[in-house]
């Protein structure tokens, strides 16, 4: 038998009260003769044995309910065995939240977790082993993140390892969401050898972070052990948001900017003032507003109106100086790129005495949107068509390049897009009378080509149609729903014939069966090849309302519009994918500018209760009078043959015998005279 709390078997040196008091006030008589009350003197003697018995006896229930009470306290339990070669397994969750930055005695939420997790690995017996990891909207493994460890193909960190792995972040900027971390426990708790499986959760108890994720129970055996390190009350005043009103505009134009700011405190807060704060080069533009009152979990809107921007890429924040126990969401990055539209390079393939028989006019005319030589501020793209005779300009303006009906291809200007494509272009090909397999031996050579080009393929007694087309991919994603617009009413007399490659994929067909759109990747752009022509040679599609939006997705798909244009956004949360340890801000992109702001969702400091986290995972918790060190690590005793674990605590028959010796007692001083 041994105790958990082993230091309340220093209160029985109480046990010494009741027979110093038993010493101290027990009966002295003083003999005196009567000779009236001689005859007592024989009853007095036969009880007196009697007497003293009972007394003997009460002063022992009383040093045995004294006893007991201690060893209650002292929380006693039963030894097990088990085989000695039997580990148990402790996993260990570090909530590393945007929330976890507050700080409660000057020490952020985040380091108390460390520590306490240090303590834990630092107090287990050689046969523990330990899984550890940090979460927000993700879970980072502690092994995973130890550069030695990766090199030499090692999971199991030895005790050292990890506790040097077992750094705070300078910051934590993540969304919460237990479910993904509660499911990579429920992992490795599963694939853990056989034995005693723990877990540790260090957390402040977000509510925001309970409804994220839907994951299954832990195994049965597993004994989790929450440790609450949160406050009960946040001073927060919050920028949740900063939205302009168009982050792509064209030199010279005008926007807004509508920020919202949520007062997460217990109290009202007067005269609150947010700065908009923008810079491109050694331009800077600053502009200043004031909320008059915001109330207790109230939300007020502001706007921002710009002046004209000069071309570039503006960045800053939104930003609010208050003083408060979160600081990471008082400002909220934002982005704008004022420029030009998307550069398109026409390349026409067929030589014609009428523009309108051109095999690039309709396509130009559909981007332009405007009369040649003039700007539609409205339209994505800017075009210019070239005849293949003039051969290919400079190429480092254009984000596009379309060969519409060419074939043979200058082979320089062929290593010229090539490296083009690689440097991230996007490459839009279109079939016609030319694009043949010998006439493409120029683009075959410089990898310019969706696989082998074969012969001219012309329709027999029916038209061609698309018959099947990936409705997942960005193309095609706005024509799943067939009241937007059905792509199988276009039709094609003729098509050339393609062969994918196997590094090519196959984004529509025709219902023969012959690929009609295939996009291969090559370094950092992309080619799609469209296997019919993009003017009146093979198609009246030109007519058709599906024209217009067809050639925007192609097009957009190029450019990386469709992906989120010049100017993306993101948060950290579990929704979308960023790299480990990424931290607010604006991020330089290959080709776009990346607006990174933490979670709205961490501005809502509200705590849930214990029980409630519980009850949402159905974990099973170990006793909570129970001492943390002692119940959470069971630290074995190592023997010869085996170990020692707690089997199991009865202090229930304790305090029951306590009870009954409280009950015997009271008869028993009933009965017994003074």
């Amino acid at each position: 038998m041994s105790f958990l709390q082993i230091g309340f078997l220093g209160a029985l040196a109480a046990l010494a009260i009741p027979i110093v008091i038993h010493l101290v006030f027990r009966q002295r008589s003083k003999r005196v003769d009567l000779g009236t009350l001689r005859f007592l003197r024989v009853v007095l003697q036969q009880n007196a044995r009697r007497r003293r018995v009972m007394r003997w006896l009460l002063l022992s229930l009383r040093l045995a309910c004294v006893a007991l009470l201690a060893v209650l306290f002292a929380r006693p339990y039963w030894l097990a065995f088990r085989p000695a070669g039997e580990k148990q397994t402790v996993a260990i969750l570090i909530d590393r939240s945007a929330t976890m930055d507050v700080k409660t005695d000057g020490q952020r939420l985040i380091e108390r977790a460390v520590a306490s997790a240090r303590d834990i690995v630092t107090g287990a017996g050689s046969n523990t082993r330990f899984e550890i990891a940090f979460f927000d909207h993700a879970v980072r493994p502690v092994a995973e993140a130890n550069a030695e460890s990766v090199k030499r193909g090692q999971r199991d960190l030895s005790s050292s390892e990890l506790i040097a792995s077992l750094k705070a972040p300078e910051a934590c900027a993540g969304g919460t969401d237990y479910g993904v971390a509660i499911d990579w426990a429920r992992d490795v708790l599963a694939k853990s050898p056989a034995g005693p499986r723990q877990l540790h959760i260090f957390t402040d108890l977000q509510q925001s972070g309970l409804a994220w994720s839907e994951v299954d129970t832990l195994p049965d055996d597993v004994v989790t052990h929450l440790h609450d390190l949160g406050r009960s009350a946040v001073n927060n005043i919050a920028v949740t948001e900063a939205r302009p009103e168009r982050t792509w505009l064209r030199p010279q134009e005008q926007t807004a900017i509508h920020v919202t700011v949520h007062n997460g405190g217990l109290f009202q807060v007067e005269k609150v003032p947010v700065t908009l704060t923008l810079t491109s080069g050694s331009r800077k533009i600053e502009l200043n507003e004031q909320i008059k009152l915001l109330a207790p979990a109230a939300v007020e809107s502001l706007r921002f109106d710009l002046p004209p921007l000069a071309e570039g890429t503006w960045q800053g924040v939104v930003a609010t100086p208050s003083e408060d126990d979160l600081p990471l969401d008082n400002q909220r990055h934002v982005a704008l790129v004022a420029s030009p539209p998307y550069q398109v390079l026409l390349v026409d393939g067929r030589s014609a005495a009428s523009p309108v028989l051109a095999a690039t006019y309709f396509l130009e005319t559909s981007l332009r949107l405007a009369p040649p030589g003039e700007i539609d501020v409205t339209s994505l793209f800017q075009p210019r068509s070239i005849p293949l005779e003039d051969g290919l300009p400079a190429l480092d303006k254009y984000q596009v390049v379309v060969l519409a009906d060419v074939g043979e291809i200058d082979r320089g200007d062929a290593v010229k897009l090539a490296r083009f494509v690689e440097a991230g272009g996007g490459l839009l090909v279109f079939g016609g009378e030319n694009v043949t397999g010998p006439r493409t031996a120029a683009l075959a050579a410089a990898g310019l080509t969706a696989g082998s080009v074969g012969a001219v393929v012309n329709a027999s007694d029916l038209p061609m149609r698309l018959g099947t087309w990936d409705a997942k991919h960005p193309i095609f994603a706005a024509f799943s729903d067939p009241q937007l617009g059905d792509l199988a009413r276009l039709s094609f007399a003729a098509c050339t014939q393609l062969t994918p490659a196997a590094d090519c994929q196959v984004l529509a067909k025709f219902r023969d069966g012959k690929p009609a759109v295939v996009e291969r990747r090559r370094g950092k752009g992309s080619i799609v090849w469209f296997a019919s022509s993009c003017d009146q040679q093979w198609s009246d599609w030109t007519r058709s309302r599906l024209y217009l939006p067809l050639m925007y997705q192609l097009l957009g798909h190029q450019t990386g519009y469709l992906a989120g244009g010049p100017v993306r956004s993101s948060v950290l949360e579990g929704t979308v994918e960023l790299p480990a340890d990424t931290q607010p801000g604006v991020l330089a992109c290959e080709g776009y500018a990346l607006v990174v702001n933490t979670s709205p969702r961490e501005s809502e400091v509200e705590r849930c209760r214990a029980d409630d986290f519980v009850n949402r995972f159905g974990l099973k918790l170990a006793s909570q009078t129970a001492a943390p060190k002692a119940a959470a690590l069971a630290q074995p005793q190592q023997a010869s043959m085996g170990a020692e674990l707690i089997d199991s605590e009865f202090w229930p028959w304790i305090a029951l015998a306590l009870l009954g010796s409280l009950l015997v007692e009271g008869l028993v001083a009933n009965r017994t005279a003074a």
